[in-house]
């Protein structure tokens, strides 16, 4: 071999694995998109289960009803205004019109008593 051809050999080799490269990186973008999804199908949304008027929208604006409680131990489910099953998986809720996630929650939340 010359030395033309080993530069040759080394460049195509290099080409190779830049190309293997970004195949490998686009692969595991679209595993990750793919794993976000799974994720995403995954968590209930009551949110658009069912048509609400804009009174309820309101209301629940007001009370800053949210999908995702950010406060551990404060969420629909164990808030005493939630009906459970109201919606199948989602609830509903006294105070407002619409499905609930009782994995949500606003700032009516009150206990439920024993």
């Amino acid at each position: 071999m010359n030395g033309h051809d080993d530069e040759t050999m080394r460049f195509n080799r290099r080409r190779a694995l830049q190309i293997l490269g970004a195949g490998l990186g686009a692969a595991s973008g679209v595993l990750a998109l793919a794993s976000t999804d799974v994720h995403a199908e995954a968590a209930l949304n009551c949110k658009n289960k069912i048509p609400v008027d804009p009174a309820a929208v309101q209301i629940r604006r007001n009370l800053q009803y949210a999908e995702k409680s950010t406060q551990p131990g404060k969420k629909c489910s164990t808030c005493a205004q939630y009906e459970a099953g109201k919606y199948k998986e989602c609830g509903g809720c006294k105070l407002f019109a619409g499905a609930v996630n009782p994995e949500g929650s606003c700032l009516s939340w009150a206990a439920k008593r024993p």
